[in-house]
This record gives structure tokens, C-alpha cells and sequence, in this order.
């Protein structure tokens, strides 16, 4: 973990365009969605609201931390908060068509999000790749637009390989809860939470090299993913806890974001960037642990090779200095 610190640290700049990008893209989406659907997007944030997630989240952690959690009173609380939400569903405005319209735009939304927020990881996992070998650094904009090919096959590929997987651990975990879990009493519900992230973290392992493959391995993407998925297996368990570990730090920041911050600009904040950063952090574990798994040399630091650019600009402001009069 503290190499892989390291290594994030002597990136920052690579850091900060990556979440530049990320936080484009969740802007421009959402303006998109404002301008062409605008009353199919108020008719959405009604409903969001009248479900008044942030109390239910809040009111569920203050019960499980102070010992008052009541399974069945979550249980009525969520149904409820399901059948309401069925309910403000219908009464959804869409111009072209009724619900079933509605469900299959905010579906598609929902896909391109996921599909573009993730533009600016081949590039950012290229620049981190360079580093790691060579210790040098080539623009950001070369590498976006050089890597446009892998860029897009990664994301598509990606997301046809996380969103189905991601679905079934959400509906699956709850409805274990709600089918098997209540009768055994307040408690339950810790397991269930445990199991979903655990579930969560597993599934990120799962896939943390194919980033990497891709990256560093001179073969098409779907061979690359192969490639990683192959190679995790003899690995699984050295990046599986540290995963574990941020997805815990991500959990624990996005519900105190939520039950405590009630500015609607100011929670998607305090819940986004955080998190792309930890995001930015796993990547770089990731691709410590594809070097150390393929028993490569790496730089986790910054050094002064001789004949490098940065080191040429170092010579050239010591010759500077030296120069001048004393």
C-alpha cells in the first residue's frame, strides 16, 4: 500500500486531469439531461426526493449504531419506499411515451454514464505505466488521443462485463435480506451490507489487471482482459483486501456524505470526488500489484535518470544558477 502511495502521489497531475475529466463528464451529462429531457428530468428529482433516501439511510446507521435496528420496521420502511416509488414512477411525464419509455431512457442514461466515466482510464493507467518503467512522463492529451482505439474497446468491453454483475449484487444481496435475512432479528442487516460490499470488492478484483493488460501487454483488448483475468487468479487474495479496504473507505464517506450534507450540489460532491480519487488510488494498486505479479522493475518514486527529459531540465537550471553572479 505505501509503493502504491507513492506511486499515486508522484502522479497527482495525472490525478487531478483524471478527476477533471471524470467530473466533465458527470456535468455534461447531466446538463444533457436537463436540456433535452427537462420535464422527464423535474419528474425524476420529485421522485428521488418525495423517497427521502438521505432519512431512511440516516435513520437505518443511527438505529444499527445506537442498538435500537427493528428488521421488521427497515423491512415496512423499504417496502413502502419501494411501492412509492412505483407509484411517483407512474405519474412520470414523457412526451414520446408513457412509463415503459421513461424506464428504458433513464436505462440508457444510466449506461452512457457509466460508459463515458470511465474515458479517461486508459490514458491515466498509460501515463501511470510510464512512470513505473521509465520514470518519465509524456503529455496527458498524447496519450488520450493516441489510445482512442483502446480507450473505447476498454470502456465497452468493461461495461459489459461490470453493469450485469453490479445488478446482480444489488438485487441479489437485498433480496436475500428481505427473503431469508429478517426473521433472525435487527442484526441481519450487517451481514447483508457485509456481504454486498464484500461481493462489491470481490467483483473489482475480479478485474483489476485487465486495466493493466491493456495497458502494458501488446495484444487486442479482449485478449488483454483474458490475459488479466488469467493472471488474477494466482493473486486474487493480496489485492482482494486492499480493494476490500477502499471500497470500506468509499462506503463510510458516501453515507456520511449522504446523512449529514443536505444541499443537493454539495452532497454529489463530497460523494464523487472523493471517490474518484480512491478510484484513481486503486488503479495504482492495481498496477503495482500486475507489475509485482509479472516479477517487472518498477519506480514507485521520482528519480533523475541521466539522459531523461527531467533531467536534462535539471542540469540546464543548475547551469543557470551556477552562472550567475554572486
Amino acid at each position: 500500500m505505501i509503493k502504491s502511495a507513492s506511486i499515486a502521489a508522484f502522479n497527482w497531475k495525472v490525478l487531478l486531469k483524471s478527476l477533471f475529466c471524470q467530473l466533465l463528464v458527470l456535468v455534461l451529462m447531466l446538463a444533457f439531461v436537463v436540456i433535452s429531457f427537462g420535464v422527464l428530468a423535474e419528474d425524476i428529482l420529485r421522485v428521488i426526493t418525495d423517497m427521502r433516501i438521505n432519512e431512511f439511510i440516516e435513520h437505518t446507521a443511527s438505529a444499527i449504531v445506537g442498538g435500537e435496528f427493528n428488521s421488521a420496521a427497515f423491512s415496512a420502511e423499504l417496502t413502502e419506499m419501494i411501492n412509492l416509488l412505483r407509484q411517483n414512477i407512474s405519474s412520470i411525464r414523457w412526451p414520446w411515451g408513457g412509463v415503459t419509455m421513461s424506464y428504458i431512457i433513464v436505462a440508457l442514461v444510466l449506461i452512457v454514464y457509466r460508459l463515458f466515466v470511465s474515458y479517461a482510464d486508459v490514458t491515466s493507467a498509460c501515463q501511470i505505466e510510464e512512470f513505473m518503467t521509465s520514470n518519465a512522463s509524456r503529455p496527458f492529451m498524447w496519450f488520450l488521443l493516441k489510445k482512442q482505439g483502446r480507450t473505447w474497446a476498454f470502456s465497452c468491453l468493461q461495461l459489459l462485463c461490470t453493469l450485469p454483475l453490479d445488478i446482480l449484487i444489488v438485487t441479489g444481496t437485498l433480496g436475500l435480506y428481505l427473503l431469508f435475512l429478517v426473521a433472525f432479528g435487527w442484526w441481519t442487516i450487517i451481514p447483508a451490507v457485509i456481504i454486498m460490499v464484500v461481493l462489491y470488492a470481490a467483483r473489482h478484483t475480479f478485474f483489476a489487471f485487465c486495466l493493466p493488460a491493456v495497458v502494458c501487454e501488446d495484444m487486442p483488448t479482449r485478449q488483454a482482459f483474458k490475459h488479466g483475468v488469467s493472471l488474477i487468479v494466482k493473486n486474487y487474495w493480496k489485492v482482494f483486501w486492499k480493494t476490500l479496504v477502499i471500497i470500506c473507505i468509499m462506503l463510510v464517506i458516501s453515507t456520511v456524505g449522504i446523512m449529514y450534507i443536505d444541499n443537493g450540489w454539495a452532497q454529489t460532491a463530497v460523494v464523487t470526488v472523493p471517490n474518484f480519487i480512491l478510484f484513481f488510488f486503486l488503479k495504482c494498486i492495481n498496477m503495482r500489484e500486475y507489475f509485482e505479479a509479472n516479477k517487472r522493475p518498477y519506480f514507485h518514486k521520482s528519480m533523475l535518470i541521466e539522459g531523461t527529459a527531467r533531467y536534462n531540465k535539471r542540469q540546464k537550471k543548475l547551469q543557470k544558477n551556477s552562472s550567475k553572479p554572486v
